[in-house]
């Protein structure tokens, strides 16, 4: 495997990683409104202090669901405000992201999954997960498919509700600058895509 890096222009401490982002945004300004989302025909507003419990509540369902610090947990969705708060809670619970193009085919799908070792993925609609399943002997890894359109995401809160949030609090704590955050694959246009380790 070909490595590359580039030295960091700037030093972070310790916590500076991305799941500590949710903390930081909601200190002083729980009440401002980081994102307007369209629900049933209407826009709505999503505070900063909603937004955290959001994060936290489908981390701890990722928790609840057996997902370890460490574990990637791929995400095959268009860009939607589910995307964002998917990405920030793999991160809150310790794990690693792997982004899947919506529009891959089911053999880049097999070859993600299986080379990723997804024990997770959190697609958009029916169709997506129609397409997974048809690949999903071929990623041993992968447990569970979770359908944004089939209220996924709510799903995974319930579970996670009864779960300790001191656990977030440990997981959170052992991430650095330096902790892989995302996998992301190339667009397989010159052969398989690769891999590609961002922290």
């Amino acid at each position: 495997m070909d490595r590359a890096s580039s030295a960091a222009t700037i030093h972070l401490a310790h916590g500076d990683h991305l799941a500590s982002l949710v903390d930081r945004r909601t200190g002083p300004d729980a009440d401002v409104v980081l994102f307007r989302r369209h629900v049933e025909g209407r826009w709505q507003d999503v505070t900063a202090a909603a937004w955290r419990r959001e994060v936290e509540a489908v981390a701890q369902g990722f928790v609840a669901a057996g997902v370890l610090p460490g574990d990637r947990v791929a995400v095959m969705s268009r860009t939607r405000y589910e995307w964002t708060l998917v990405d920030f809670a793999v991160w809150t619970a310790g794990a690693v992201c792997v982004p899947v193009y919506e529009t891959s085919s089911a053999e880049q799908v097999e070859w993600i999954l299986a080379d990723s070792g997804a024990v997770g993925i959190v697609v958009e609609h029916g169709e997506h997960a129609s397409l997974v399943a048809s690949v999903r002997s071929a990623a041993p890894s992968l447990r569970d498919i979770w359908v944004i359109d089939r209220d996924a995401l709510a799903t995974l809160a319930q579970a996670g509700a009864g779960s300790t949030p001191h656990e977030l609090d440990d997981r959170r704590a052992a991430l650095s600058p330096d902790s892989l955050a995302t996998l992301i694959y190339t667009s397989g246009t010159t052969g398989r895509p690769k891999g590609v380790e961002l922290t």
